[in-house]
């Protein structure tokens, strides 16, 4: 069996191939398995496949369907670094979830994902121009939530990268106070802003 190649993502869940083929759960994993074999398709995690050959595949169109039933969106270092705000690449890929944080080696990459609250999830996000859109943080956005896990428990992202953009004060203290923190989070979030960029 062939892939329905106008019907099925470039990224795809086991059970959407299954709806587009018209194939049980064990069938489409079958078949599946086989388009593997073959190399028409790679498996990314469990019940998530992609096709390399595509000239729109990339490791980012793979975390809408990695996030699955989750709020989510690319962030952290991986964000700043497309946004040009600092020049170190990250070796994984950073996904801010409402699910549980987590790491997840695969063949195209590894991904990292850092629980927010699902009231952090409503502002300082917009979907990307790529082919396969997905959805990431402003770098105002990805900056707040930076600092946000450098915080709590374990101070992930306790020293940053230079940066090398410019980010305005205004802007980033009026997000800040749209992602319903804690004073004390506020606080020393604010702190290490007015370090970082200046007052």
């Amino acid at each position: 069996m062939a892939i329905k190649q106008a019907s099925v993502s470039v990224v795809f869940s086991t059970r959407e191939f299954a709806i587009t083929h018209g194939l049980s759960f064990s069938g489409a994993s079958h078949h599946l398995r086989i388009l593997e074999k073959h190399g028409d398709i790679i498996r990314i995690t469990r019940g998530v496949w992609g096709r390399p050959n595509h000239p729109h595949f990339t490791a980012f169109a793979c975390v809408p369907v990695l996030l699955g039933q989750e709020q989510g969106y690319v962030s952290f270092l991986t964000a700043l670094h497309r946004h040009g705000a600092i020049s170190q690449i990250s070796p994984v890929i950073q996904v801010a979830t409402t699910g549980h944080s987590r790491k997840l080696a695969t063949c195209i990459g590894r991904f990292e994902f850092f629980q927010l609250k699902p009231e952090m999830m409503l502002l300082g996000i917009e979907w990307s121009e790529s082919y396969i859109p997905f959805r990431m943080a402003t770098a105002e956005k990805a900056l707040i939530d930076t600092l946000y896990l450098g915080t709590r428990k374990g101070r992930r992202f306790a020293s940053l990268p230079e940066l090398h953009r410019t980010f305005e004060q205004r802007k980033l203290s009026g997000l800040l106070r749209e992602q319903r923190l804690p004073g004390p989070i506020v606080k020393a979030i604010q702190e290490r802003l007015a370090q970082i960029v200046g007052s």
